[in-house]
């Protein structure tokens, strides 16, 4: 098999950085190509473009934080006396 391939720009890495410069070059015209691999965990997480720090790195760990930190706040206005509509909190 006889393959061409004819790029302007080949990125190596679809994490935050490696899309942010492939899209800049998009914009200038370029032809751009990015190669990305993930081996799967042995649990058999895998994804797509992203990168580890937007699929599994700082930014669901800084989400997961938050969350926990929201409880936390929660049960503290609770203590305080606070009057929470539960129903409200719960339609999500």
């Amino acid at each position: 098999m006889d393959l061409e391939y004819n790029y302007d720009f080949f990125v190596v890495g679809g994490g935050s950085g490696g899309l942010a410069a492939a899209s800049a070059a998009a914009s200038y015209g370029a032809r751009v190509a990015v190669a990305d691999f993930v081996k799967p965990s042995p649990q058999g997480t895998k994804w797509g473009l992203g990168g580890t720090c937007v699929n599994v790195g700082c930014i669901p760990k800084k989400l997961f934080h938050y969350a926990g930190l929201l409880g936390e706040a929660r049960e503290d206005l609770l203590e305080a006396g606070w009057a929470i509509d539960h129903k409200a909190a719960n339609s999500f």
